[in-house]
């Protein structure tokens, strides 16, 4: 008799559990405003928010983004077209890699010169704090990219 009044909380804990993993939607929702091909937007997003912008700043930075999006597009474009060639040309024409690779030295950087000039262009309107945190960040990122670079100059043992 204890027995089974041991028995029956188990089976009904056991039971509530089953009903709920059954009516529990198993797949993840997708955030809001976003689609699976855009997870590499807003990579470097953060570093925005840690510099605590004004809302003249945020539209601002979107005005100049705006503006911009006529040379950076093409930009952007030619350099993914010349990587889909070097790829295609790797398989199929290995004679050209070289002027591919050339030309996407050229593609990309055409596309830094028109990053850099609109990050010139946003870097105006930060005040001078803004700017330290900034120039912090962009130190940090520097001394990773060394570290990398050292990292993979040593002779592989």
């Amino acid at each position: 008799m204890k027995f089974k009044h041991f028995l029956v909380p188990i089976l009904a804990v056991l039971g509530s559990g089953w009903l709920q993993a059954q009516s529990a939607d198993s797949t993840p929702s997708a955030s809001p405003g976003s689609s699976p091909g855009e997870h590499w937007r807003h990579h470097h997003g953060w570093i925005w928010r840690e510099l605590n912008l004004t809302d003249d700043q945020k539209q601002k930075i979107k005005t100049i983004r705006q503006n911009m999006k006529a040379q950076s597009h093409p930009a952007l474009a030619a350099v993914l077209k010349a990587k889909l060639k070097l790829q295609q040309d790797i398989d199929a024409n290995p004679s050209l890699v070289g002027a591919d690779t050339s030309a996407l030295a050229t593609a990309e950087s055409q596309l830094a010169s028109v990053r850099a000039t609109e990050f010139a262009d946003i870097k105006n309107i930060l005040n001078d704090e803004q700017k330290t945190a900034l120039e912090n960040f962009r130190q940090k990122r520097e001394a990773r990219m060394q570290d990398m670079i050292n990292r993979l100059s040593q002779p592989a043992s």
